[in-house]
């Protein structure tokens, strides 16, 4: 009974220590599933930014276009790139070639707004 706990116990434990955690983005997803926000996420970071992008993953390729730019186009393409956990319909990516972390919020597939974080 005794070696059976001590099995259970190393297993469990085992589990949580493979979730790898970035200081700056939290838990990482290890698997992306399909159709997801983060899956669509790491599409639109690989890309330039441009007005096929805008048509391809914004929700309003007008306003979001003028709200976003600026940080888009100096950011993307990023590459070398871990996703955050999604929570509530959003993703934080981060470059391990720059450090560059985007956070991207979602409604109905498409990006609604991003944030940069320093």
């Amino acid at each position: 009974m005794r070696k059976l706990f001590i099995a259970m116990l190393l297993l469990s434990s085992s589990a949580f220590a493979a979730v790898p955690v970035s200081q700056s983005i939290g838990r990482i997803q290890c698997e992306i599933p399909s159709g997801s926000v983060t899956e669509i996420a790491l599409a639109a970071v690989s890309e330039e930014y441009t007005e096929a992008w805008l048509d391809e993953y914004a929700v309003d390729k007008i306003t979001f276009g003028e709200a976003y730019s600026e940080i888009l186009s100096s950011a993307l393409p990023m590459t070398n790139v871990i996703a955050s956990s999604e929570r509530n319909g959003a993703v934080t990516l981060k470059s391990l070639d720059n450090g560059t972390v985007l956070s991207f919020i979602f409604r109905n597939g498409r990006i609604v707004a991003i944030s940069q974080s320093p």
